[in-house]
């Protein structure tokens, strides 16, 4: 496995579409895990076992490539299947973009993150869609009942308020599903029905299934002329 940038490299990266990409991916639910003798901060894309093709994830998968060497250089995460006979990085199905930490504390890694979503906050609307694109197309689920795009986020407020402020600064539409202290469940942020066409529209996802899953459940709520015309209206 090649090295792949650290965190602190990270932390020194002027901001561009693909970091924003990978910060998207990494900052709603923190993760970290080791990998022979190295550990890495992960911004995963997973799927339940059978519910995305090969061709799709291989979609996907060129997509985030063909953006981390458009936009980076020497120094650039490494994107890497969750299972193979030498490691599991996930159970489920997809691939995660990984950033080593080094020695860094965890803490300091969120905060050096944090930074960088403020830089992000502060940046160009080209920007801000990579990052809000990043946020939901790693880990999102579509919720058949109350027909939201959720994404399970950290239970802390301060960094859920910053995703929450780049996204709304974009006239997208959230629900905030704050659970109890103690909650077994994650918290979730999740994009309303009346903001996911335009959502589709102008920012969209990488990600094949879940864009397929989205735009099939729109089509059968609304028909796809409607589903336009919602885009449309918040032009």
């Amino acid at each position: 496995m090649n090295r792949p940038m650290n965190i602190l490299e990270l932390k020194s990266c002027k901001i561009n579409r693909a970091l924003a990409y990978t910060v998207g991916l990494i900052y709603p639910l923190y993760k970290e895990k080791k990998l022979g003798n190295t550990q890495y901060i992960l911004g995963c894309v997973n799927h339940n076992n059978g519910k995305v093709t090969q061709s799709e994830l291989a979609n996907h998968y060129k997509s985030v490539i063909q953006l981390i060497n458009k936009y980076m250089n020497k120094n650039k995460p490494i994107v890497r299947p969750n299972k193979t006979s030498n490691y599991t990085i996930s159970p489920k199905d997809g691939f995660t973009v990984l950033i080593e930490k080094n020695n860094v504390d965890t803490d300091e890694c969120l905060a050096i993150l944090t930074e960088k979503v403020k830089d992000i906050k502060m940046s160009s609307e080209d920007i801000k869609r990579e990052f809000v694109k990043g946020c939901f197309d790693g880990r999102s689920s579509w919720d058949t009942t109350a027909h939201y795009l959720s994404v399970d986020v950290d239970r802390n407020y301060d960094r859920q308020d910053l995703i929450i402020a780049i996204i709304e600064s974009l006239n997208i539409k959230l629900n905030k599903n704050r659970r109890e202290k103690n909650h077994p469940k994650n918290d979730q942020l999740r994009i309303k029905i009346d903001s996911l066409g335009y959502f589709m529209a102008n920012i969209g996802l990488y990600s094949v299934c879940r864009k397929n899953i989205v735009e099939n459940a729109m089509q059968k709520l609304y028909g796809r002329n409607n589903i336009v015309e919602n885009a449309m209206q918040k032009l």
